[in-house]
């Protein structure tokens, strides 16, 4: 794909239509490598990428669902990542939309390596947005922001780097200006992150400033109770304990969060999990928040 020969449009047409023709081959090797040369097109002709930009983004994120192979959806993450570098907000156009869908739905994939690229490339739709989908992008955030919080503990150390670049990203989206002073204190920098500390805080700032918002962590926390990993298990039921920290002011927000199971019944449901670590986390939870007494008097 950095052959001259490919700057006169004679070549370069028939190539981008055999490219297209084999990312939808029954051989996955054939597919991911299709989908490599139209990622690579950014670096052999880059100034035709906007003249094409329709045609590639829809190959690429057809690619991005492929039912079959896992490396085919790799690379196909990996040459938007490079696509999206050389466009503005506007040039996505519509498929911005279902591009953003398609790479939320891997957040939490067991496949390492998908749920990085996933981080990365929603980090590259923030950098971008600015005026056309800022509303829309927004609404992404408030959906997947929880995912991202539990996921700056991820089991893999790399995609919890990634992850926590990204929410820094993603934070600004919420519309909450102390919220979002209060996070840079957390991840400016290359300080180590105290996630627990980190997690209170927000919990804190949201009661003051968004109890609906809270409120949305906490039932989104919850399902993570059902998590494939220990780890996200156990932070969790951190998180869940963090939303009745008494530095929250809990009851002011409570009137929303009721109708929600309660944390003590939710948390009495991870003791009884499959990892010891996970149950001491939850053990440990219920003492703070409930020693001795029902939750919410």
């Amino acid at each position: 794909m950095s052959d001259p020969m490919l700057r006169e449009k004679k070549f370069l047409k028939p190539v981008l239509h055999i490219l297209e023709e084999k990312s939808h081959d029954r051989n996955s090797i054939v597919r991911q490598m299709a989908v490599r040369g139209l990622g690579n097109l950014v670096y052999g002709v880059p100034e035709k990428l906007k003249k094409h930009k329709k045609f590639l983004m829809v190959i690429l994120i057809r690619a991005l669902s492929d039912p079959f192979s896992s490396e085919v959806i790799g690379e196909s993450m990996k040459a938007v990542a490079k696509v999206l570098k050389e466009l503005k907000e506007k040039d996505i156009g519509s498929s911005f939309r279902d591009l953003t869908q398609e790479i939320r739905t891997y957040f939490d994939n067991e496949d390492d390596a998908l749920r990085l690229w996933s981080f990365v490339l929603f980090g590259i739709l923030a950098r971008l947005t600015k005026r056309k989908w800022k509303g829309y992008f927004a609404e992404q955030v408030r959906q997947s922001w929880v995912t991202l919080l539990l996921h700056l503990q991820d089991p893999n150390p790399r995609v919890s780097v990634e992850c926590r670049a990204t929410f820094h990203l993603c934070v600004p989206f919420l519309g909450l200006k102390r919220l979002q002073t209060a996070v840079n204190e957390h991840l400016d920098g290359t300080a180590e992150l105290k996630p627990e500390e980190l997690q209170v805080d927000i919990c804190r700032h949201l009661a003051k400033e968004n109890a609906e918002l809270l409120e949305n962590l906490y039932k989104n926390t919850i399902m993570y109770f059902f998590s494939r990993w220990e780890e996200i298990r156990a932070v969790a039921a951190k998180l869940a304990g963090s939303w009745h920290h008494p530095g929250t002011h809990r009851q002011a927000a409570y009137e929303m969060a009721e109708p929600g199971p309660s944390a003590d019944v939710t948390l009495q449901f991870l003791k009884k999990d499959p990892s010891p670590s996970v149950q001491l986390v939850a053990t440990e939870v219920l003492n703070d928040i409930c020693p001795g007494r029902v939750l919410g008097e």
